[in-house]
């Protein structure tokens, strides 16, 4: 499974400049880790894993892209989503990203 687009990474670190983008990273990070962290079974909403989706896409996380529309689909269908689906995937999107900025991991 391919978990991140790399180009569009470089892409978005090209147009903000390093600085600007490693800031962005963490405060992404941050943000994901703490909107997942306060889910609970039921808690979330459709409005939720579109939010998450859409900050996803910005920073590459094809992966996280994929496991949100699903979230998003079964919250929209009237069931509890996979919560659980959901944060493996940003595990593991954190872990591939921490191959290549492990700073900016790191730091948030």
């Amino acid at each position: 499974m391919n978990l991140i687009d790399w180009g569009r990474l470089a892409t978005l670190r090209e147009d903000i400049g390093p600085e600007s983008f490693d800031d962005i990273v963490m405060m992404f990070v941050t943000e994901m880790r703490d909107t997942l962290d306060r889910f609970t079974r039921g808690s979330e909403t459709a409005a939720d894993f579109h939010f998450l989706k859409g900050s996803a896409a910005n920073m590459g996380l094809v992966a996280m892209v994929e496991a949100c529309a699903r979230a998003e689909e079964t919250c929209n269908a009237g069931f509890a989503a996979d919560i659980e689906d959901v944060k493996a995937v940003f595990r593991q999107s954190l872990a591939e990203l921490e191959t290549r900025m492990p700073a900016q991991i790191e730091a948030a």
